[in-house]
């Protein structure tokens, strides 16, 4: 498993990259790392590139991150969110995590391609 992530507080942008197999705990664990790292705004946009991630998590287990995200608000919150994914599976699954969790979000767009998210979210550089 791995999750690296970069906090650029210029930009107020988070980068995410997941590869390989990812638990859920590992993203849970993710998420609590994220939230107490002193660079973290909450209302911070962020990308999370998905496309090397080897892991199709189930139903119960989106549910599950979906509701830690949303747990509470005032310490993980998003602004935009761009979420990469290569497969058509995982698009389907975070999709459903996106429903669940929309409340985390201001905006949140799944694209298959890295170029279109960064993009969207108005950056012409790479991110991570």
């Amino acid at each position: 498993m791995t999750i690296h992530y970069r906090i650029d507080a210029l930009n107020n942008r988070i980068a995410t990259r997941v590869s390989g197999e990812v638990t859920i705990d590992e993203a849970l664990q993710h998420f609590d790392e994220l939230s107490a790292d002193p660079s973290y705004e909450p209302g911070m946009d962020a990308l999370l590139d998905l496309t090397d991630c080897e892991t199709l998590l189930d139903v119960d287990k989106i549910r599950t991150a979906a509701a830690r995200v949303t747990a509470d608000l005032s310490t993980l919150r998003f602004g935009r969110m761009a979420i990469v994914v290569a497969s058509e599976a995982l698009f389907g699954m975070l999709r459903m995590f996106h429903t669940l969790s929309e409340s985390a979000f201001s905006e949140a767009q799944i694209f298959r391609d890295r170029d279109e998210a960064l993009q969207w979210l108005g950056e012409s550089g790479p991110t991570h």
